[in-house]
């Protein structure tokens, strides 16, 4: 994942090329809606410990698929989503294709799921493709790169892991709260109401109604086509790329479901183009022509494989314990970025002598004030400035440390406040984290 923010040379005169980072206005808490999917797997855990984990539904496939195909149509979905979670576990793959006129960018997620225990196991890839945008890239990883790591959900937390050498990261409700809105990054995974993973499409099916027939398949399945809102759509992105600042258009976003003979979720896939329109108007994704999503599911009640963290013999740290915002690094700390979390906002607070991806040398506030309406004003271009006097006056060892050599970062929020009486002004405030970027 992209770590840096925004970036800039030795000095203040120049521009800083975009990074996916260096938040704008108003973006903490777009996504405070994440917490109301934790207590509501909480709530399903009594009802859902009856189960085998390794059970399935009873009777014949016509039996068993008559507890959904039986339900009146605009029932169907939640039914489906009950008859998969009582087949107790599945195996799953997710996928989201970012498509451009040079090449791809592929994020897919792989694992298994125990409804019943309310847990999961998933292996994350992002593969994106050499000629992949540059402009794009930088909200998404560097072209022509992969990048792996696993997850694990248990209930309301959930565990990161870079291999299988490093030790877990457990992000849990107090660590999230904690550290603000950047852990969305992972939060956004913790079981949910419709699986202990959440996060994929698996959690858009029960959010839409069928008003058409499906069509019914030789083997018994059935195939819907469906529309979700196009706001509801945006759930399935990562967290970096609700900026919200346009809003994502009144064009719905199209799915086709199969649900199985049983009558559970078998296959997903949703054409996202519609919320490209919002991501463009926001200059996130530009270059992004295509986006699409997919999720299928197997193996429904076959045994789980898999120890959950603190079980399988790895050591479990504490996220809210061993990491901060580095916002509260003080000038000359270094922290590392083996967060999960694909930003710098929240790192591993570290010694230099130990390896490092970033080195703060300057925290600084924005605050200035203009005649009249001001609405061109950004606190990042004041950031870039103040960073750049700062980055000036840092220690030479410190500049030698950053790649590329003479480049600086930084990493914020600020917001453009305008007041109306006897006079008009515009004020423009905010707090960034000057660093380089060292690995």
């Amino acid at each position: 994942m992209k770590t840096a923010g925004h970036t800039g040379p030795a000095g203040p005169a120049g521009r800083r090329g975009r990074g996916a980072h260096g938040a704008s206005a108003g973006r903490a808490g777009r996504r405070a809606g994440r917490g109301a999917r934790w207590a509501a797997a909480l709530a399903l855990l009594p009802a859902l410990l009856g189960t085998a984990a390794c059970g399935s539904t009873t009777g014949t496939g016509a039996e068993a698929g008559e507890a959904v195909y039986g339900r009146p149509l605009a029932e169907q979905f939640r039914a489906a989503t009950d008859a998969t979670r009582q087949a107790g576990t599945a195996r799953f793959t997710s996928t989201l294709t970012y498509g451009t006129a040079a090449g791809e960018a592929v994020q897919s997620t792989k694992g298994r799921q125990d409804y019943a225990a309310g847990t999961a196991l998933a292996t994350l890839s992002l593969a994106v493709d050499k000629d992949f945008p540059e402009s794009s890239a930088a909200f998404l990883g560097q072209p022509g790169t992969t990048v792996e790591h696993t997850l694990a959900t248990a209930a309301d937390d959930v565990y990161f892991r870079n291999d299988a050498r490093s030790d877990w990261l457990r992000y849990t409700p107090a660590a999230v709260t904690g550290l603000g809105e950047p852990t969305s990054a992972l939060s956004a995974h913790a079981a949910g109401d419709a699986a202990p993973y959440s996060g994929t499409l698996a959690d858009l099916v029960p959010r839409t109604v069928p008003r058409q027939a499906p069509q019914r398949n030789a083997d018994g399945s059935r195939t819907y086509r469906v529309t979700a809102l196009a706001e509801a759509a945006a759930d399935l992105l990562p967290p970096g790329l609700h900026t919200g600042e346009s809003g994502w258009g009144a064009e719905p976003v199209r799915l086709t479901v199969r649900l199985d003979t049983e009558g559970r979720l078998a296959e997903a896939t949703a054409d996202l183009g519609p919320i490209l329109t919002g991501l463009h108007k926001s200059k996130v994704l530009t270059g992004v022509t295509s986006l699409r999503a997919s999720y299928a599911a197997s193996a429904y009640g076959d045994p789980v494989p898999y120890r959950l963290p603190g079980k399988d013999g790895a050591g479990v740290e504490d996220a809210g314990t061993v990491l901060a915002p580095v916002a509260s690094l003080k000038r000359g700390r270094c922290g590392a970025t083996d967060t999960g979390l694909g930003t710098v906002a929240v790192v591993r607070p570290v010694d230099c002598a130990e390896r490092h991806d970033i080195r703060v040398f300057a925290q600084t506030a924005v605050d200035r004030t203009f005649p009249g309406e001001q609405t061109a004003k950004d606190g990042n271009d004041f950031a870039e400035e103040q960073c750049g006097r700062a980055y000036a006056a840092a220690p030479k060892e410190w500049q030698r440390d950053g790649r590329p050599a003479g480049r600086f970062a930084f990493t914020g929020s600020s917001s453009v406040n305008v007041s109306v009486g006897e006079t008009t002004q515009t004020s423009v405030t905010g707090e960034f984290t000057c660093y380089v970027v060292t690995s």
